[in-house]
């Protein structure tokens, strides 16, 4: 996520770039290639987005 925000605020520095939360998926439970489940995930990305000071919507 950092290394895509950090590409497009380079890219397109005057750009203003919002970061939303994926949709849910229908297994709650299925984790991804870092081990995290959905809410997992969106808890750990998250913490990024307020570390980083990004724009997030919910």
């Amino acid at each position: 996520m950092e290394s895509i925000i950090t590409k497009l605020q380079n890219e397109l520095p005057n750009a203003k770039i919002l970061i939303i939360s994926p949709n849910p998926v229908a297994n709650g439970k299925t984790e991804n290639s870092l081990g995290l489940n959905y809410l997992n995930y969106i808890q750990a990305s998250e913490q990024v987005i307020k570390t980083n000071k990004w724009t997030y919507l919910k």
